[in-house]
């Protein structure tokens, strides 16, 4: 350690409750993991008013009196900005603590793509690329689709690329484990791709009754996303350390 890093208290029990869950624990977080992990679970500290907020936004993007394109863009500007936003301060954690450990070299490709998940990055690509199919298919507003597509593709964009092509920030085996964890923590708490399977009834409520052809295809992409992302958020919620020094434990 080339220097000393300075972390709330709340970082620090963040850090601590985040290692639990993944099989490991500690009463001090070493200065390294308190400071990417800690700064990552304050980040999400506010979710679940934010995922309030997005339900009133998704039944306020329903109404009829809405504009069409104002409808896809509020949604999507409400649901992919905001985890964005606080992806920055992930961000800014993993400067610092590059501040204390000279980052490593990339992992290939393969490897990183590994470590996020295939069943995830799996579904990321089906909810995108079948967006775009059923928005050049059958939508009946496929300007505003596209640009809202094409506004979470940006916003998911940075997370994605950070996470497959940052350089590792480890000092130990312990700490590579969880830089490697931390690639799939990211994807799945700063971007929110599967609230992108929602476009399509946005498309819908535009128009009513809905006949079958149109009603079956969003049905079957939205099961299948939802098959892909379940399977994923299985595997990492299993997700566990492997042992090694990750803190100090009290005797």
């Amino acid at each position: 350690m080339v220097e000393t890093a300075w972390t709330t208290l709340a970082e620090r029990q963040g850090a601590r409750a985040w290692l639990a869950r993944h099989g490991v624990a500690v009463d001090e977080p070493t200065p390294l993991l308190a400071v990417r992990v800690g700064a990552r679970v304050q980040a999400t500290r506010s979710y679940p008013v934010h995922a309030v907020l997005s339900g009133v936004v998704w039944m306020v993007a329903l109404l009829p009196p809405v504009p069409v394109l104002a409808r896809f863009l509020v949604f999507t500007l409400a649901s992919a900005a905001y985890p964005l936003l606080q992806w920055r301060r992930a961000r800014a954690a993993d400067r610092a603590a590059a501040r204390l450990v000279p980052p490593g070299a990339r992992p290939p490709l393969r490897v990183a793509a590994a470590q996020v998940g295939p069943w995830y990055l799996a579904g990321v690509a089906t909810t995108f690329a079948g967006g775009a199919v059923l928005c050049a298919v059958s939508a009946a507003n496929p300007v505003a689709w596209a640009v809202a597509l094409v506004i979470g593709g940006a916003c998911s964009a940075p997370v994605f690329e950070r996470a497959l092509r940052a350089p590792v920030i480890a000092e130990d085996k312990a700490s590579a484990a969880v830089d490697a964890a931390l690639r799939a923590y990211d994807t799945r708490a700063f971007v929110v791709p599967f609230l992108f399977t929602f476009l399509p009834w946005i498309d819908l409520s535009t128009s009513w009754p809905w006949p079958p052809a149109r009603l079956v295809p969003p049905l079957a992409y939205f099961v299948l996303v939802v098959v892909f992302y379940a399977r994923a958020a299985t595997g990492f919620r299993r997700l566990r350390l492997p042992p090694g020094r990750y803190g100090t434990v009290t005797p």
